[in-house]
């Protein structure tokens, strides 16, 4: 399953982790017909309001997510109608062999089947190129252990069958690579050390048909597999250190030796992420940095180490990512462009460009290739990531059609979202002069000068980035009337090495200082009054909302009026003391090392709970291993021995989020309501 939406988007058939997806509910337009599946928790019912519809209502709003077809045609899909993501197959009406296989995935014209039933739902999956298996991971109550299990789908009638291949909760594991002929698979697991992640080869055929596992690297840090020759005697692997450090290799799993492909920068490092071998397998297709700090696509050769850019047309932006269809015809690229996914493909091996169907703006995801048809999904303020496929044409040759068809359908509840207001790109200049880029999100009728409540959300990471995506809980807000400013603070992904680096260890503090002035700006420009702004967001984000806070209670005049923390950070000692020991390493490159608790405990939020002036509601799971639940008691605490009442929620089966629809929508109706207490009109 190849995803070009992220920085992690690489050819390898890593399983999808989305830990804040869509919530379900059934109306008479389902996205998919789906049969009968045990009885849902009974949801908080909305706080009443003439505005509209409830938020549970936006809440609900669904489109299956990851899109994988099958040679055959079949579809299988992640969905999630008891509100939690499960497997369904949806196959067409006549399994008819050739390009029409897949012309008709609509309401009422598929066979739907449920082939999964998690309790804690699936965390994601990944189909063999033969479309004969399906390897599934899943975890307990939100705590990231991700066990993988092998899926039969043809066994039981169609039903499918199960059979476990790592099953140690205290293990993390992670499907990584397909062999070209599906006879085995790669994948990752932090089984021998929990800080570090050793590689294996899972052979479906091994021990008399039970299968077997063959450990092929044990090294320390975080390895995963990224391609293989054909005859799988070389194998292409990556070790990642961090954002801005992220090495290449070529392993011979006979010998064990390792081959450096990492390209370097003139600072020693660069993020570097396999793409895969040319289909000549004597040279690699890598995304580096290591020029201007812009991530671009380079082909470097096994023998010579030359290395040359791929792409020169595309070097004005950076890439989200690249990759390769199985049959290794075809590159395919993404351009993160002001935040905007614009895909682009070439034919190889000469990279001639194909063209494409004309696709209407926002963050476009290529979810695979398969041959000559791209499976790719859109998000945007109006699209709630309904997936597409698109019969690609020779290059030079002309556009046929029909050439695109609808895969997916989105469950509305019958909410208009072509009614749902577009976002605006706009910067502001920081306190030291940086421009700092961000979405600003206005309701329906608002006119600048009249000022309205505001939330500033500040995204997770910290290497992440805003982007003009569906996001269900900023259309509520802006239906009751709330504004919403996303900054991409520096230390966001999308603008390159240099920018990305401007928040690390010792300049961490400046990040924060950005947040305060995304608020300062909208005051300025007559967007929100000082007071009636709330700082909002989740892990790193939710230590973003309690910093900028901090720094701005010690101000001659606040503009916050209200804070929202979701499993963030507020000590910086105790977090990386606690969580997951495989994500200390990578942690204290961004924060610093437990080494400097002097400036840990500088820059932690707990540290300075008299500036903390303004009402904040702090919401976590008590299974978190990323962020642990006692960063939130302890901020709980300390404000409740001064005399404060913190709008609390603890879920007792979640992790880093909410996954489930319940707590989603708990935690949905009560945010909305403290909003309005606080900073609404």
């Amino acid at each position: 399953m190849l995803n070009l939406s992220s920085r992690s988007a690489l050819t390898s058939l890593s399983l999808m982790v989305l830990l804040a997806g869509s919530a379900t509910a059934q109306s008479p337009q389902p996205a998919f017909p789906v049969p009968p599946a045990p009885p849902a928790a009974k949801s908080p019912q909305p706080a009443a309001t003439t505005r509209g519809p409830g938020i549970d209502a936006f809440m609900k709003i669904r489109t299956p997510a990851s899109p994988t077809l099958a040679p055959d045609g079949t579809l299988y899909v992640r969905d999630w109608p008891d509100g939690v993501w499960q497997l369904y197959r949806v196959t067409p009406p006549q399994a008819e062999k050739g390009a029409n296989t897949i012309a008709s995935f609509e309401p009422g014209k598929t066979t739907i089947t449920r082939l999964t039933d998690f309790k804690d739902g699936l965390a994601g999956y990944s189909l063999s190129p033969d479309g004969k298996r399906i390897v599934l991971a899943h975890a307990v109550g939100g705590n990231e252990n991700t066990q993988l299990t092998l899926l039969d789908p043809a066994a039981n009638g169609g039903k499918g069958s199960m059979t476990p291949i790592l099953a140690n909760p205290k293990v993390q594991a992670s499907a990584n690579l397909w062999s070209r002929d599906g006879a085995s698979l790669y994948y990752s697991a932090n089984d021998t050390s929990p800080a570090d992640f050793h590689l294996y080869r899972w052979d479906f055929a091994a021990d008399g048909g039970k299968g077997a596992a063959t450990k092929v690297l044990a090294k320390e840090g975080s390895w995963s597999v990224q391609d293989a020759t054909a005859d799988g005697s070389r194998i292409l692997v990556s070790k990642y250190n961090s954002a801005s450090d992220s090495l290449a290799y070529e392993l011979n799993p006979a010998t064990g030796e390792l081959k450096d492909l990492t390209i370097k920068g003139d600072q020693g490092t660069a993020a570097n992420e396999i793409v895969g071998y040319a289909p000549d397998e004597k040279s690699v297709f890598i995304v580096s940095d290591h020029v201007e700090g812009i991530k671009r696509l380079y082909n470097r050769d096994l023998a010579t180490a030359k290395v040359v850019e791929s792409l020169p047309d595309l070097k004005a932006f950076e890439l989200d990512g690249a990759g390769m269809n199985r049959e290794k015809s075809l590159v395919v690229a993404v351009t993160n462009e002001d935040g905007y996914g614009v895909p682009h493909v070439y034919e190889l091996p000469a990279l001639a460009k194909v063209d494409l169907p004309t696709m209407e703006k926002g963050v476009i995801s290529v979810n695979d290739v398969r041959d000559r048809t791209l499976v790719w999904t859109l998000s945007n303020a109006r699209t709630p990531g309904l997936a597409y496929s698109t019969t690609l044409p020779k290059a030079g040759a002309q556009l046929a059609a029909p050439l695109t068809r609808q895969l997916t359908f989105a469950e509305t509840g019958g909410i208009d979202l072509a009614k749902f207001p577009l976002p605006e790109l706009v910067k502001f200049t920081s306190f030291d002069g940086t421009p700092i880029p961000s979405f600003l999100w206005t309701p329906p009728g608002f006119k600048k000068g009249a000022p309205i409540p505001f939330v500033v959300n500040y995204h997770g990471g910290p290497e992440g980035q805003w982007r003009p995506g569906f996001d269900r809980t900023i259309q509520y807000l802006l239906s009751r009337g709330f504004g919403v400013l996303q900054p991409n603070v520096r230390g966001s992904t999308g603008y390159g090495r240099a920018f990305l680096m401007m928040d690390d260890y010792k300049k961490r503090w400046d990040s924060v200082k950005d947040g305060v002035e995304a608020a300062r700006f909208l005051v300025k420009q007559g967007y929100a009054k000082a007071g009636k702004i709330a700082a909002y967001g989740g892990s790193y984000g939710g230590f973003m909302a309690v910093a900028t806070i901090v720094e701005d209670g010690a101000a001659k005049e606040p503009v916050f009026g209200a804070s929202i923390d979701v499993v963030g950070i507020v000590n910086m000692k105790t977090f990386l003391e606690q969580t997951a020991s495989y994500r200390r390493k990578l942690r204290e490159v961004e924060y610093g090392p437990l080494t400097d608790p002097d400036f840990l405990k500088s820059i932690s939020p707990i540290e300075h709970i008299d500036r903390i002036k303004v009402p904040m509601m702090i919401a976590h799971g008590l299974n978190d291993p990323r962020v642990p639940v006692g960063e939130a008691m302890q901020l709980a605490v300390a404000l409740q021995e001064r005399g404060d009442d913190p709008e609390l929620l603890f879920c007792p089966d979640e992790g880093h989020g909410f996954q489930k629809l319940r707590n989603r929508l708990i935690f949905a109706e009560r945010m909305a309501k403290f909003l309005d207490e606080k900073i609404g009109k």
